[in-house]
């Protein structure tokens, strides 16, 4: 009772042909009791042919490598921890019988081992230590060609969640220790130009979670939400999209591989495409995002992952600082968020997936039905669906 298995993925299946999952849990047969001819292949075991009873659950079809599962039992029932979070197995669990640990390698899970209990999260203190030096002043390992002086300063906004706190003049993010997480929410402080690259590290890993976290951008400043925070979505970051803002949320953007000390490079192209890279190592090269060239994002993230502390490197600007970038700004083509048909009303219409801006609700309809094929018109991509952006 009380005895913890740990359980870690060492191999997935990434074709997407497969549904379900990994099942764990206990039961009273004694394996040495069961023949192999016995077992039942269905995609849940059913050992309850034999006397004696088992507890079994399937568990999250997203399952990715290296995420650790640990279970258990006590007098209050069988539980398992994932992503942080201690669930339930089932309850009533009969202890006057031994009990055997099961699991189902099934659905997406190719492989998995036993292994050590995970290490404890770094708190704020032992985070410190472990560098040598403060951590946003670490050298820069895998983008040489990158010096300090050529790096222009960025910082977080000082508008976050309650369970992190900023370091270092507000360049480094860490996650606490906290028992359940409700809004992680950490903004940049400066929106993305065109051709903008920013560089960051990441500095801390939890393993208890399966996902490494979200990252997003949004077409509004941070600083609205200095009075409003609690109106963003707590535990879902999808929820944004209901929200009035134009908002993009990227789950996948950060890969299986990650580990502390990994540099990461995002930048946002002339099309307006959105490119991150791991390591400098071209392979990683992938793009997260699509979004206006004619509009302003800030980035932002969701830190409900393993993803439990990053430092932000710094900027290669389009612009030679943050005053001239803004002046760019404001003195850009008096166009320039105007529907690209009438040249008259404010642009509110957003194509997904592509993300441009393009239309006011009029125009809109009278393009889709003068043209059979929904293409957006700066792109050529096909667009299935449009969401409507509302003034303030």
């Amino acid at each position: 009772m009380n005895e913890r298995i740990h359980m870690k993925i060492i191999d997935v299946d990434e074709t997407g042909q497969w549904l379900g999952s990994l099942a764990i849990g206990f039961t009273q047969i004694d394996p040495d009791s069961i023949q192999r001819k016995d077992l039942c292949k269905s995609s849940l075991p059913n050992l309850c042919f034999k006397d004696g009873i088992s507890y079994i659950k399937r568990i999250s079809d997203k399952l990715t490598r290296q995420i650790i599962i640990t279970f258990y039992y006590n007098q209050d029932g069988a539980f398992y921890i994932l992503d942080g979070k201690e669930q339930e197995l089932s309850k009533n669990i009969d202890l006057k019988r031994p009990l055997w640990g099961i699991i189902d390698i099934y659905g997406n899970v190719k492989g998995v081992v036993f292994t050590t209990p995970m290490k404890a999260p770094d708190n704020s203190k032992s985070f410190f230590i472990k560098y040598d030096q403060k951590p946003d002043l670490l050298p820069i390992c895998h983008y040489k060609h990158l010096k300090f002086g050529d790096l222009q300063s960025i910082t977080f906004h000082h508008i976050h969640g309650l369970e992190l706190e900023l370091f270092c003049q507000n360049k480094v993010a860490f996650r606490k220790n906290v028992p359940e997480l409700a809004r992680p929410y950490v903004f940049i402080d400066l929106p993305m130009a065109i051709d903008d690259e920013y560089y960051l590290r990441i500095l801390s890993i939890d393993p208890n979670y399966r996902t490494p976290g979200v990252i997003g951008f949004t077409n509004v400043n941070p600083s609205i939400f200095n009075e409003k925070f609690e109106s963003l979505p707590s535990v879902d970051p999808m929820g944004l999209y209901d929200r009035k803002e134009y908002w993009i949320i990227v789950e996948d953007a950060f890969d299986e591989k990650l580990s502390e000390l990994d540099e990461y490079r995002f930048i946002r192209q002339k099309d307006g495409d959105i490119q991150i890279c791991r390591n400098n190592d071209s392979n990683t090269i992938k793009t997260i995002a699509c979004t206006d060239p004619q509009q302003t994002f800030y980035p932002f993230f969701f830190l409900n992952g393993r993803i439990a502390a990053f430092s932000l490197i710094g900027l290669i600007s389009s612009t030679n600082n943050a005053i001239n970038n803004n002046k760019k700004t404001k003195e850009k083509d008096e166009n320039a968020g105007l529907c690209q048909i009438c040249l008259d009303t404010p642009a509110s219409c957003v194509l997904i997936p592509c993300g441009h801006i393009v239309f006011c609700s009029d125009c809109k309809d009278s393009f889709e039905k003068k043209f059979s094929e929904k293409r957006c018109p700066i792109c050529r991509d096909n667009y299935n669906n449009v969401f409507q952006i509302e003034d303030d």
